[in-house]
């Protein structure tokens, strides 16, 4: 008789295990709209599915000898931004000057993409030479150029920092020079 209670409570519990699984799944591919009807009861209007919203992410090496700072040419960077469900936008990044001269990290909260371009803003978190610098705006964009041997090389434009927010924003194109990466790797998907 125990062996049977024991059985009746495993399948019990990979029964209840596998429901909250599948409502987990569920919960993160739908969004519900929901409204007050006239008597301050929650309705819920309609469901519907999203996929994954536009992003773009890459990693890399640009080497510019010629752009100052003087000698600080090598930077190395990686980046990740992406539109959630609710449509707000949530990535991050790091720069680094070879020999770690700067690492400066950043959140990225806007993101506007043009076939492959993407432009990306967002704040400072942490600059290690320039502390001061933390909480200033951060700007910067690049172009995927495809995959493979025969595509061109993907580009990044400099990043630029500032205070002004009507500036620093990824609606804003500045028609920077854009330079090719190497080593490395850049996605932009809409």
């Amino acid at each position: 008789m125990k062996s049977i209670t024991k059985i009746s409570a495993l399948r019990i519990g990979a029964s209840l295990f596998m429901s909250s699984i599948l409502l987990v799944f569920v919960g993160c591919t739908t969004d519900e709209i929901t409204t007050e009807d006239s008597n301050q009861n929650l309705v819920v209007e309609q469901s519907q599915e999203r996929g994954s919203g536009p992003s773009a992410s890459g990693h890399g090496t640009l080497s510019l000898e010629d752009i100052p700072p003087s000698g600080e040419g090598f930077r190395h960077f990686t980046f990740h931004a992406r539109e959630k469900n609710n449509g707000s936008i949530h990535g991050s990044g790091v720069l680094t000057y070879v020999g770690g001269q700067l690492n400066l990290k950043f959140d990225i909260d806007c993101l506007s993409i043009d076939g492959n371009t993407a432009i990306m803003s967002g704040v400072v978190t942490q600059n290690q030479q320039n502390p001061a610098q933390v909480g200033s705006l951060c700007w910067f964009a690049v172009t995927d150029n495809g995959e493979g041997n025969n595509a061109d090389p993907d580009e990044i434009a400099l990043f630029y920092t500032g205070t002004d927010p009507v500036v620093y924003n990824c609606a804003n194109d500045f028609a920077v020079p854009y330079y090719e990466i190497e080593g490395g790797n850049i996605q932009v998907r809409d």
